[in-house]
């Protein structure tokens, strides 16, 4: 209730002054099951099912080139007991601002826009930064943000601050930080490159090692980047590397990503829309070798290309200590289906070092567009990990955005 209140404060005042307000509701409901696998003499398979529910409401308040925007979000799993569901305590679960930043326009009269505050930074393909919308609570940033975008380009600078430490240490060197660029130049009114996008970008990662619970050295971590993109005819071509380096407790890191998907667009056949064969790479980390090889992208999206079962050997990447991922995909997509589109993807994986595979992983997505901004989704998802049965998993999920 106190939140409440808060954002009436805030929203009241800038009404009276006839600011504009512009304002949008989300709501998104999610039946998930999955089965876990005990290895034993006997396998012995349990379905464990779960509900979760996100609802967002955002509200923008616009005064010439000064907005305030404001994202309030609660995000739940129905039935945990911190909700104090059917009795009657207080809900322990709080909602919460997920962003909220000011953001001005055409500074200095020069196209600028800067913004300051809380709030999601999804670039690209998101494979580095991103919303992490499959989480029921999703990813936000907090810091400083100016960019400048015309009909061709879109240049953006960012300073995230991560983790601020002057509470115990005065001194910024200490402190957790990104600070980098990214660059987007867009093809589409060049005829030759009609469709296609180059972007470009680097950022600086501090890091503020722990040890025995003091801040004893503080490092840093750099990553240099390109994704182009293109078109021709019905084929669609995308391709993206990354070098990162610099110094870490353990040693002298030296990584590298990449991805590579070739695809064809088939709208003039009656079911199949699109097909696309891939490769994502994320080098490890090779333990005989004096320098660190494992790629870090913690803030990256992994349900978007790494399939949506999370099995451990592959589940995260988010430091340097890690073998890695060899990934091939088949993807398509397909509609006419009584109005639902169907997406099929198949991913084989194995780690980058030793080339040792974890599994293979096919996925089976059932979309429809609903009445009034709504949009539901089945899936159904299997995972072989060498074991005599796949695993598997499965989810229901609802959402509208008013």
């Amino acid at each position: 209730m106190r939140i409440i209140y808060l954002l009436i404060i805030c929203v009241c005042p800038f009404l009276l002054f006839a600011s504009e307000l512009e304002w949008q509701a989300e709501f998104r409901y999610r039946l998930m099951q999955d089965r876990s696998t005990s290895n034993s003499e006997n396998t012995i398979s349990e379905f464990s099912t779960y509900s979760q529910m996100r609802s967002r409401i955002f509200f923008k308040l616009v005064n010439g080139p000064v907005s305030i925007n404001m994202q309030l979000q609660d995000s739940r799993i129905l039935g945990n007991s911190i909700n104090s569901p059917g009795v009657t305590s207080e809900d322990q679960t709080k909602a919460t601002f997920h962003q909220v930043y000011l953001n001005t326009h055409n500074i200095l009269k020069r196209n600028w826009s800067m913004q300051i505050g809380r709030f999601q930074l999804p670039l690209g393909q998101q494979r580095l930064f991103s919303k992490n919308n499959w989480n029921n609570i999703g990813r936000s940033f907090e810091g400083f943000l100016t960019y400048r975008k015309s009909q061709k380009t879109n240049l953006r600078l960012f300073y995230l601050i991560n983790n601020e430490s002057y509470d115990r240490l005065d001194n910024d060197l200490y402190d957790q930080t990104i600070n980098g660029f990214y660059f987007d130049f867009n093809l589409q009114q060049i005829p030759p490159f009609i469709g296609s996008n180059i972007e470009v970008y680097g950022f600086r990662t501090g890091l503020a090692e722990d040890r025995d619970g003091l801040l004893v050295q503080n490092y840093h971590r750099t990553t240099y980047g390109s994704r182009i993109y293109t078109t021709f005819l019905f084929f669609t071509f995308e391709a993206e590397a990354a070098l990162q380096t610099g110094r870490i407790t353990g040693g002298q890191v030296d990584a590298f990503l990449s991805a590579v998907n070739f695809g064809v667009k088939l709208d003039f056949l009656p079911f199949i829309n699109f097909i696309s064969i891939g490769n994502e790479f994320i080098s490890g980390d090779d333990e005989s070798t004096r320098s660190i090889e494992g790629f870090a992208k913690p803030f990256g999206a992994r349900h978007k290309w790494h399939g949506y079962y999370d099995y451990s050997a592959h589940k995260s990447f988010k430091d340097n200590y890690h073998v890695g991922l060899k990934e091939w995909n088949v993807k398509s997509k397909l509609s006419g289906l009584m109005g639902m589109n169907l997406n099929v993807n198949y991913h084989n994986f194995s780690d980058a070092v030793n080339g040792s595979k974890f599994g293979d992983e096919l996925n089976f997505i059932l979309s429809r567009k609903l009445l009034f901004g709504g949009e539901w989704s089945l899936g159904y998802v299997l995972y072989w990990d060498g074991s005599d049965n796949p695993l598997d998993f499965s989810y229901l999920m609802i959402s509208f955005i008013l």
